[in-house]
C-alpha cells in the first residue's frame, strides 16, 4: 500500500501565512520610535523702522565737485556757503530721499535716515564719479592712519602701505580677475586686508615709503622715527633685518637697475645714504646739497637723479665719484620738488609748492614744458606702457594746519606722458598721497592721507 505524506506541504503553507502575517505586522508597524516634536522657537523680533533724524535737520556738506546739486524728494535744496568749502543745508521736513548729483558724475542716493550715521567730523562728505571716463571706482577700504604711500608686488597680488602715524606696514590681498555674483554676473575685483607688518622689539611710527626688490624677494621700507630702512621677506611677509641709514629721517628708497646698490633719501640731514643690496652694508653717504626727496637711477646706474624739496631743482649726482656733478633748475623763484621719474630720456618731476609737472631733457637739464596740474601735487608715477603719469593733488591745505582737512578734496590726475594734457581726473578724499599702478595696468590705488583710506580704481584702456 502507498502512502502519501503531505505533511511538509501543510507546513509549507502554515509558514507562508506566518511570514506574511510578519510582513503585515511590518507594514503597519512604525519603523523607527516616535520622537517628540521640537518645542517651537519664538519668531524673530521686529526690528523697528531706522530712526529718523529730528527735523528740521542741518547738514554741513563738503563736497566733490564743488557744483554739485542737493534734492529732498526731487526739490533742489539751496545750500549757504559756511566758509572753508562747506555749505549748510536744512532739510526741514522728513523722512524722504536726499539725492546728489552734478552735471557729467554719476548720483547718488541716501535715505534720510541713513545721513546722521554718515556724518565725519561734523560733515557729510561726498565724492562723486565721473561719468564715461576711463577710470571706474571698484572699492574704498580702511587703513591704519596716515596712509603715506602705495605699492603693488611684482605680480600685482599684494598691496603695501606704508603708515606714518602707525607702526607699520598695511597689506592687501588683492585679485584682478572680477569675481561672479550670486546670479552669474561680473562683480568687482577682490581685495581684503591680510595682515600688518611690524618690526619685533619696536613700537616706532612713521613709515614713510617702500622699495620692493623682486631679486631677492624682500620688501624695504624707511622709518624716519628710527632712521632705518627695515626689511621683510616679500613671499613670506615675515621680518629679516634692518639697516642704519647713518642720516636724519629718511624717506624715498630706490635701486640700481642691476640692484646692486640702494639709495635712501634723508630729509633732516640732507644726504643720500648708499648701500650694498646683497649684504645691507653701508658703503657711504652722499650730500645733497638740499632737501632731498624723490630719487631716480639713470638706465645704466651711473647717475641719481635726486628732488630737492626746497627749492625747484634736481641734484644729479655721480655715483663713481660718489657727489653731486651738476644741478637742473627747473625754473626761477620758489619751488619745491617732490617726485621725479626718468623715462626714455626726460625726467618728469613733481613741484609741490606750485602744483606743477614738468619734463626735463635728462642729459641737459633743458625745461621741456612746465604745467601747473593743481594744488599740492604729491606723488606721481608712471604706467607700465610709459604712456600715463598719474599725478596726485592733496588740495588746498587748511590755513591753521595742513594736517587738518582743507577746505575742498583732494584729486588724482592721468596725464599724457606725451604733453602733460589731462586724461582723466576723479576726486580723491581728504588729501591723496600715495599711488600705484598695478603691473599690469589695469588698476590705480591711492591713499587718503588724512582719512585712513585706500581706493580701488579699474583703468579701462
Amino acid at each position: 500500500m502507498l502512502l502519501i505524506v503531505l505533511l511538509p506541504a501543510c507546513h509549507t503553507l502554515r509558514s507562508g501565512e506566518e511570514a506574511a502575517g510578519k510582513m503585515a505586522e511590518n507594514l503597519t508597524a512604525p519603523r523607527y520610535e516616535a520622537l517628540p516634536a521640537p518645542p517651537l522657537e519664538a519668531p524673530p523680533p521686529i526690528e523697528p523702522p531706522p530712526a529718523e533724524p529730528a527735523f528740521p535737520y542741518l547738514i554741513a556738506l563738503k563736497a566733490a565737485p564743488a557744483e554739485i546739486e542737493v534734492f529732498l524728494n526731487g526739490t533742489v535744496l539751496t545750500g549757504k556757503d559756511a566758509g572753508g568749502g562747506i555749505k549748510n543745508f536744512l532739510i526741514e521736513t522728513g523722512p524722504g530721499m536726499l539725492r546728489f548729483s552734478a552735471p557729467g558724475y554719476g548720483a547718488q542716493e541716501f535715505f534720510t535716515y541713513q545721513i546722521p550715521g554718515m556724518i565725519k567730523d561734523k560733515q557729510l562728505q561726498i565724492k562723486l564719479e565721473k561719468e564715461g571716463g576711463f577710470l571706474d571706482l571698484i572699492r574704498e577700504i580702511p587703513t591704519g592712519r596716515q596712509p603715506k604711500s602705495a605699492y603693488f608686488s611684482p605680480t600685482g597680488d599684494r598691496i603695501f602701505v606704508p603708515l606714518l602715524d602707525e607702526s607699520g606696514v598695511d597689506v592687501f590681498r588683492f585679485s584682478a580677475a572680477e569675481q561672479s555674483g550670486q546670479n552669474g554676473e561680473t562683480g568687482a575685483p577682490a581685495i581684503s586686508f591680510e595682515r600688518r607688518l611690524t618690526v619685533p622689539e619696536s613700537n616706532a611710527r612713521g613709515f614713510v615709503e617702500a622699495m620692493i626688490d623682486e631679486g631677492r624677494r624682500e620688501v624695504w621700507v624707511s622709518n624716519m622715527e628710527e632712521n632705518r630702512v627695515h626689511i621683510f621677506d616679500l613671499d613670506t611677509l615675515l621680518y629679516k633685518t634692518h639697516a642704519d641709514t647713518g642720516g636724519i629721517m629718511p624717506k624715498v628708497i630706490v635701486q640700481s637697475p642691476g640692484g646692486e646698490i640702494t639709495a635712501v633719501s634723508n630729509w633732516l640731514s640732507q644726504n643720500i645714504s648708499v648701500f650694498d643690496s646683497e649684504t645691507k652694508e653701508l658703503l657711504y653717504k652722499i650730500a645733497a646739497g638740499g632737501t632731498p626727496r624723490g630719487m631716480a637711477f639713470s638706465p645704466d646706474g651711473s647717475l641719481l637723479y635726486t628732488a630737492i624739496f626746497d627749492a625747484p631743482l634736481i641734484r644729479v649726482i655721480d655715483i663713481s665719484q660718489k657727489k653731486v656733478s651738476k644741478s637742473f633748475s627747473l625754473y626761477e623763484g620758489d619751488g619745491a620738488a617732490r617726485h621725479v621719474i626718468y623715462h626714455e630720456g626726460k625726467l618728469f618731476v613733481s613741484d609741490m609748492a606750485r602744483g606743477n609737472l614738468c619734463i626735463l631733457d635728462a642729459a641737459t637739464g633743458k625745461l621741456l614744458q612746465s604745467r601747473r596740474i593743481g594744488p599740492n601735487i604729491n606723488t606721481i608715477i608712471l604706467s607700465p606702457d610709459g604712456k600715463r603719469i598719474f599725478a596726485s593733488s592733496r588740495g588746498r591745505n587748511n590755513p591753521a594746519d595742513y594736517t587738518l582737512p582743507g577746505p575742498e578734496f583732494g584729486a588724482v590726475y592721468a596725464l599724457s606722458a606725451a604733453n602733460l594734457s589731462t586724461e582723466e581726473k576723479v576726486w580723491g578724499r581728504n588729501q591723496p598721497t600715495g599711488l600705484a599702478v598695478s603691473p599690469d595696468g589695469g588698476h590705480l590705488v591711492f591713499t587718503d592721507f588724512l582719512d585712513a583710506n585706500l581706493e580701488i580704481y579699474r583703468i579701462r584702456n
